[in-house]
């Protein structure tokens, strides 16, 4: 099909979801902002919070099921949209500085949960750039890893590449040693198929690095590939999008996340993104541009056999998608994170790793035999309660008898009367086993789910006054 005829087909769907009822909803941030509904409650409100008060008594509280996440923060470039600590143009001495305090903090963690390996059912591996290390000290890091986490029992270990740091004999070689370990997914950093948005992402790679990498994951036998890409770009036109959804369709891939540009910060390092937007804030999309392009991602999806597995989630199988963000969102496991700037959730209690750009604390305190963690949040029984709602909501559906067993509440006594103003909007839905989403509540997922936030965990003051 041609771009124009994408773009009518595109603008006929959105045309359906009838944006202005939606925006007098009051549900809708002002002058489009937009901020992803990724954790409960957000990362960047926990307070500080030493080591002692999240694993001082960790043994003593309630098991559940673990999966991990590991940030490598090294890269080849600082992207303008990236939010997380990142670390550019690194040496070799400064990478293995990092992998000496990575196992210490490994060890350390175990040591302190009380185990001999650290059983976990899914991985996740990013950064950064987890591929921006060596061959040598790629195999470094997962005989390390794999020395301290039990994987007997994990269904899926996830590594994100980004293009150039896989290509050569050297990144082939990179690929070999992580499938020897086990990595069975690749996630892998795209972002888009136009060299000129790509330059202005502050990006190493162009388009045929990317077809390049593709050819070297499927030489190294990974069988399971997704890609990342963005959307609402500054000077991203709508037919630059439509371009990079049809080209993804015909890749020789499993999948792909389509992400749209997140401007306000939602991790440990505010993104050069900022300073683009104070300097020249015209060229952004307009939001219903970037509602066009949301939409055109999901019909020219669905219409060559990727549905939207999870929010935002788009493969030919549900099996493939990453299965650390589904136990994470969806099945609420608990999450072990170690390296700079991670997140972990034990037995009740979040955590952060210190966000530390210089790594000087970060190495500290694992010097010191500490877990580097400073910010934390012991969750009360209302965090808990809309914790359980709001990520499955977000993600895929609430299972009624679920929500009650682990909460001892039911949906209706705590939510009833704000499931019920959704579902007059046609946001929501439900029936005897579960509450989710319609087509038309998915299309603003995020704002969907904040509804159900706690007022002082909302990102947006006006989403307080909201009718």
């Amino acid at each position: 099909m041609e771009i124009k005829n994408w773009i009518e087909k595109a603008k006929t769907e959105l045309e359906k979801l009838d944006l202005g009822q939606v925006r007098t909803s009051g549900i809708l941030p002002s002058e489009g902002k937009f901020f992803p509904v990724i954790g409960y409650p957000p990362l960047t409100m926990y307070p500080e919070m030493d080591e002692k008060s999240i694993l001082g008594d960790v043994q003593n509280r309630p098991v559940n099921p673990m999966i991990a996440y590991v940030h490598i923060p090294f890269c080849p470039s600082r992207c303008t949209f990236c939010h997380w600590i990142t670390k550019t143009k690194s040496r070799a001495d400064e990478v293995d500085d990092y992998l000496d305090h990575l196992e210490k903090e490994m060890v350390l963690y175990r040591t302190k949960l009380g185990v001999d390996k650290i059983p976990v059912e899914s991985v996740l591996v990013g950064g950064g750039t987890p591929t921006y290390l060596s061959a040598k000290q790629m195999d470094r890091f997962l005989s390390a890893f794999t020395d301290n986490f039990d994987l007997s029992n994990c269904t899926q270990f996830s590594l994100e590449p980004e293009p150039t740091t896989i290509l050569g004999d050297e990144g082939l070689e990179k690929l070999k040693i992580m499938k020897d370990y086990g990595v069975n997914r690749l996630s892998m950093g795209v972002q888009s198929f136009d060299d000129k948005v790509l330059a202005r992402m502050g990006r190493v790679h162009k388009h045929a690095d990317t077809l390049k990498a593709l050819e070297q994951i499927n030489k190294a036998g990974i069988e399971n590939t997704f890609i990342d890409l963005i959307y609402g770009y500054p000077d991203q036109s709508i037919e630059q999008w439509t371009k990079t959804m049809q080209e993804a369709v015909t890749l020789d891939i499993d999948g792909f996340q389509l992400y749209r540009l997140r401007i306000k910060p939602h991790g440990d390092r505010p993104g050069n993104i900022l300073k683009v937007y104070d300097k020249k804030a015209e060229s952004f999309p307009e939001v219903d541009k970037i509602y066009l392009m949301k939409m055109l991602g999901l019909v020219i999806s669905r219409e060559n056999g990727f549905d939207e597995q999870q929010t935002r989630i788009f493969a030919r199988k549900a099996e493939s998608i990453s299965h650390y963000l589904r136990d994470s969102c969806c099945h609420l496991s608990d999450v072990v994170g170690v390296g700079v700037s991670s997140w972990s959730n034990l037995r009740g209690v979040f955590s952060l790793n210190v966000g530390d750009e210089s790594l000087e604390q970060y190495y500290q305190l694992i010097d010191e035999g500490k877990v580097s963690v400073n910010r934390g949040l012991v969750r009360t029984h209302d965090d808990e309660v809309r914790r359980r709602f709001i990520l499955p909501l977000k993600n895929s559906f609430v299972h009624k008898q679920t929500f009650n067993l682990v909460t001892g509440e039911t949906v209706q006594d705590y939510f009833g009367e704000k499931i019920q103003w959704l579902k007059k909007l046609g946001l929501l839905d439900e029936d005897k086993e579960k509450v989710f989403m319609t087509a038309r509540g998915r299309f603003f997922a995020d704002e969907v789910a904040m509804q159900f936030f706690s007022e002082k965990y909302l990102p947006f003051p006006e989403l307080a006054c909201a009718s």
